[in-house]
């Protein structure tokens, strides 16, 4: 994606199943990602999400069965509604501090999700997070917020993390 984009509109790369990566240039000025931009995009293996970006649109990654890994940059403040629906291979994601909601069923149907490693305090959280999905939660002793579990996952400290 050339430096000077600004967007990725909704749906632009919807339903590109040979997708396997995005390449953001390195002075990126992307702030925003539309809703369902990359969704079903099924051989998407890995994508850093520039710095500029402060929101991960609805159902975004959904069915992007291939996704392994994904950066968050710490400017992200909110990941919506279905975000990484049937995201089947994601084994891990790091939620930046920044972060202070988390949408309805974002991981919902993430079945390889072993490991949501918080960075900041416990952000609000919608309905049905983590369904079909079972995931320990990590985070950062001096967090605020957070109780023994969240979204019906258990809860330990990231020095607990194997």
């Amino acid at each position: 994606i050339p430096d000077g984009v600004t967007s990725i509109g909704e749906w632009a790369f919807a339903d590109c199943t040979s997708l396997t990566g995005i390449n953001f240039g390195k002075n990126s000025k992307l702030t925003s990602i539309g809703k369902n931009a990359l969704i079903g995009c099924e051989s998407l293996t890995s994508i850093i999400i520039p710095d500029g970006v402060t929101s991960i649109g609805k159902s975004t990654f959904s069915d992007c069965k291939s996704l392994t890994s994904i950066t968050i940059p710490n400017n992200v403040i909110r990941i919506e509604d279905w975000a990484f629906k049937s995201s089947s291979s994601l084994t891990s994601i790091i939620i930046p501090d920044s972060v202070t909601s988390i949408g309805d069923f974002a991981f919902i149907s993430c079945g390889a999700l072993t490991a949501v490693t918080f960075l900041g305090d416990a952000p609000n959280v919608g309905e049905d997070v983590f369904n079909d999905s079972s995931p320990i939660i990590y985070r950062k002793p001096e967090a605020k917020g957070w109780g023994d579990t969240f979204a019906g996952r258990p809860v330990k400290l990231i020095s607990e993390k194997p």
